[in-house]
């Protein structure tokens, strides 16, 4: 399971929805959608500009996997 974790990023760096909207041109509510983790996709673009308001450095820093334990092998 892909998880954004947008929500505790934000909250670090002292961003509101509406703040980082302003910063990447993203829709306040399409990020709010990603810090619930309701977005089934996400533009390569959005993720670029996300990582480069917050700056910053390591993909994982803003999404993490982790192995869904209902899923099937």
């Amino acid at each position: 399971m892909i998880k954004f974790k947008l929500d505790e990023v934000m909250f670090r760096k002292g961003f509101s929805p509406t703040d980082l909207s302003e910063a990447t041109g993203i829709r306040w509510n399409s990020i709010d959608d990603m810090m619930k983790n309701r977005v089934k996709r996400v533009s390569i673009k959005n993720i670029e500009k996300i990582m480069e308001a917050l700056e910053l450095e390591e993909i994982s820093q803003l999404i993490e996997y982790k192995k869904d334990p209902t899923s099937e092998k």
